[in-house]
């Protein structure tokens, strides 16, 4: 026998024998189609484990309530410096990890106590290997495998996620589920495609058939705590039996109302009025003061892909900027075929937005703009806070965003020179209300090749000032 299949340790040790091997190794040489994505894990399963293949809603391992998960791991640039082990060996998560399909009739009559997920998401053995795109996957190297169950904080976030999605259901509007919604457990599309729907028990309305998934941020962390055992390098701030939003909101409480001068004064913090201009992380910095810690090391926001953002709006609640993504390749843009596939989708359903709102005491914009940045900060109240996803009928937006900016690259985008600028034909802000595509260079030099090989500004995708005042200034949620 190659394990006890009752027994958690001799599951996790025969699985260990795959750690710096690949399947060759192991004269495995069964080949999967090309086009079947879960080609390489079910020769895992098969091959190696000796598990027959089902979809059926039990464990893997079902004697000793053990599922087992093949995950693929990218490399990215090692940080040398960095105390997170996964940065200094150079890998990330490739994509998120799918646990279970969701049945909208089932759920919606499922308690947290006894649901289908436990089986599927409570207790898994990952095997992580190390994709490379030109390699044949009976040749990719598996990097670590272990045993690994949620700590009781997780699990927390964990049951609120799974409790938001069922929520959803029960009010009949799993038409409008996104991904966005919650923070470490998701409940992503799956299906042929990105019409594949089904019906839900509350509604008309035809849903996207999903599946619960651990999010790409989350599984970074995971593996992150495999490889250290727990983590060292990161503060929880989440208070026991309350939402991270709610915490969140708790600790900023106190400093509603206060400008941001008056925020610094009480925290004592230094400005160094030698420069011609307040320093471009300030509100950043002071934050960073309230929350008691610096944000780019808080445990949840680290697992949940959470940034933080200052916004700043005129006495009506209008942020005085929109808000930018990271710059896009356009060669890499056209060959994205589908929507759920780009850089783009990923990046909104991967990461939420910790949002710091200050608004203007001044009476016009105009008044605030000529202020110079240190006296700005004694105008600037802070207002509130909130946690935000793009919701479904935003990603839909962007969706149609990505199509027709896909489809002005492509037929080759027309630049017109008016005076000292240059303007150009991709959607502006008037293009759907939501998003649009302009410059995010640092100069006329920063460029990135057209299909028609031409050069051109290096571009990004935004979201509208007024569609932020709408989702997040202004909503009361």
């Amino acid at each position: 026998m190659l394990f006890d299949k009752k027994c958690s340790n001799s599951i996790e040790k025969y699985g260990k024998r795959l750690e710096g091997k690949c399947l060759k190794d192991f004269e495995i040489n069964k080949v999967s189609k090309g086009s079947d994505k879960g080609g390489f894990n079910k020769i895992v399963e098969e091959s190696y484990f000796k598990i027959d293949n089902n979809n059926l809603q039990i464990a893997d391992f079902s004697e000793a309530g053990i599922e087992l998960k093949v995950t693929p791991l990218k490399e990215i640039t090692k940080k040398k410096g960095s105390k997170s082990l996964r940065e200094k060996k150079g890998l990330s998560m490739k994509e998120r990890t799918v646990l279970t399909m969701i049945d909208y009739y089932k759920l919606a009559e499922e308690s947290w106590e006894n649901n289908s997920l436990r089986e599927k998401a409570f207790k898994i053995l990952f095997c992580f290997y190390i994709w490379k795109k030109d390699k044949a996957n009976l040749e990719y190297i598996f990097d670590l495998v272990s045993l690994w169950e949620p700590n009781e904080k997780d699990l927390e976030i964990i049951e609120q996620d799974w409790n938001i999605i069922v929520n959803k259901i029960k009010a009949g509007k799993a038409h409008e589920i996104s991904e966005g919604d919650t923070l470490y457990l998701g409940a992503c599309t799956k299906g042929a495609n990105a019409n594949s729907k089904r019906i839900q028990p509350f509604s008309e309305e035809l849903a996207k058939q999903r599946a619960f998934s651990f999010k790409r941020s989350y599984m970074d962390m995971v593996y992150e705590e495999l490889l250290q055992k727990k983590s060292k390098f990161l503060t929880s701030i989440k208070a026991k039996n309350q939402t991270l939003e709610s915490t969140l909101e708790n600790i900023f409480q106190p400093f509603i109302g206060k400008t941001a001068y008056e925020i610094e004064e009480q925290f004592g913090m230094e400005v160094d009025y030698t420069k011609d201009n307040l320093s471009k992380n300030y509100y950043f910095l002071l934050s960073n003061k309230i929350l008691g810690v610096e944000s780019k090391k808080i445990e949840e926001f680290k697992k949940a892909g959470v940034t933080l953002k200052t916004i700043r709006t005129d006495k009506n609640g209008l942020p005085l900027e929109n808000i930018s993504f990271p710059a896009f390749k356009f060669l890499d843009l056209v060959d994205e075929a589908e929507w759920e596939e780009s850089q783009l989708f990923n990046y909104l359903v991967e990461n939420k937005f910790f949002f710091v709102v200050y608004e203007t005491t001044t009476e016009t914009k105009k008044q605030f703009k000529d202020l110079d940045s240190f006296e700005q900060r004694k105008y600037l109240k802070l207002k509130k806070v909130k946690l935000w996803g793009v919701p479904s009928i935003g990603l839909d937006k962007m969706e149609e965003l990505w199509n027709e900016t896909k489809k002005v690259i492509s037929e080759g985008v027309i630049i017109e020179k008016r005076g000292a600028r240059n303007f150009n034909n991709l959607p502006s802000s008037s293009f759907n209300g939501v998003g649009h595509v302009r410059p995010h260079a640092k100069d006329s030099s920063d460029t990135y090749p057209l299909p028609d090989g031409r050069k051109m500004s290096k571009q990004s995708f935004w979201l509208n000032a007024e569609y932020i005042k709408k989702e997040v200034v202004d909503s009361k949620e």
